[in-house]
């Protein structure tokens, strides 16, 4: 039976490696409509380690002039499991249906092992955004054609 494994909700940020002082990272604003549900603190250090390790790379890098820029960011993800790409696809769509304010930036199917030698896993993991409090979306999303 497939099943939706959805990652504890992380507020999203964007860190800009030029604006980062010291080695503190700064912290997201709680929201004053909905309380945060409370994580994990495994997921909490998880997280903190990441975008600390991903900030750290990017203050190491040469700084270069012209048009490039890295930013560091963290995103919800929701990763959907099932025993067919097809099903685990399913449930990643059905998901959509169910928030529909959702925007997904990526997309990613794997196929792993399963609970037998035999047997494989498939997921499909969607990156994953919300409207913010002025309706736009944090991550980037491809395009099919050019700005007007």
């Amino acid at each position: 039976m497939p099943r939706v494994q959805m990652g504890m909700p992380v507020f999203m940020t964007a860190i800009d490696f030029h604006r980062l002082a010291g080695d503190g990272l700064p912290v997201p604003a709680a929201s004053d409509r909905a309380p945060a549900l409370p994580a994990p603190p495994r997921v909490v250090d998880d997280l903190v380690r990441d975008l600390s390790g991903a900030a750290e790379a990017v203050r190491a890098m040469p700084l270069r002039s012209g048009g490039a820029d890295v930013t560091v960011a963290a995103y919800t993800a929701v990763v959907c499991n099932a025993a067919t790409t097809a099903d685990a696809l399913q449930q990643a769509a059905d998901w959509c249906r169910q928030a529909p304010r959702a925007e997904v930036h990526a997309l990613a199917v794997a196929r792993a092992p399963g609970h037998r030698e035999d047997i494989w896993e498939y997921s499909v993991t969607l990156t994953v955004s919300f409207p913010d409090d002025t309706g736009g979306h944090t991550g980037q999303t491809h395009h099919g054609c050019p700005r007007r």
